[in-house]
């Protein structure tokens, strides 16, 4: 290489180093939770992204005899079974009587697989993961469920932990032991 086009090479360096602009500043990393609003018989809860399979209109089921109130039945989902469980009747232990609930959780998790109806359906949202209040009082059908949650539109929303769901030990076993089964009482 020529000197000429050496002290060229040079001089085009100095002037991109007085000229460029600065590299940007990093500034404070915020971690967010990110997930979905949606409630439960009637209670709003947030559910974690990644924790829900997906959210299904609520499938005709066949009912199951001798199973727990809470278990509607066995639904046809995409070539398969799937149980449809009832969230009003699991968490508040008494039926809703009201407009049938539309929509359903499908979770699939620890090698269940199961979907539960929902009281309603609202969006993704995401919280900077500091804002995350574990103190705040939650509903107590709930309670044992939650993990903390976040306050959204001057409303507390739980944190409806999935994998305490699914190792809850009445969820795991939907046999009828003792007390009312889901079958109809009347001949």
């Amino acid at each position: 290489m020529s000197a000429s086009a050496l002290s060229v090479f040079r001089e085009l360096e100095r002037h991109y180093a007085h000229s460029a602009a600065p590299s940007p500043s990093r500034g404070k990393h915020v971690m967010y939770w990110v997930g979905t609003h949606l409630s439960i018989a009637g209670v709003s809860l947030l559910v974690g992204a990644g924790e829900l399979d997906e959210i299904i209109e609520t499938p005709a089921v066949t009912r199951i005899p001798g199973t727990k109130p809470w278990v509607l039945g066995l639904a046809a989902h995409k070539g398969g079974l799937l149980p449809v469980f009832s969230g009003d009747i699991l968490f508040r232990r008494q039926p809703y009587s009201g407009r049938p609930r539309e929509y359903c959780m499908v979770v699939r998790k620890h090698g269940l697989h199961f979907a539960m109806t929902l009281s309603g359906v609202y969006r993704d949202l995401k919280f900077p993961i500091e804002q995350r209040d574990m103190t705040q009082s939650i509903d107590g059908d709930f309670a044992g469920m939650c993990l903390g949650g976040f306050i959204y539109k001057e409303q507390f929303l739980a944190v409806l932990d999935i994998d305490k769901l699914v190792t809850d030990s009445d969820l795991g076993s939907a046999a009828v032991t003792t007390g009312e089964s889901n079958e109809d009482k009347n001949p």
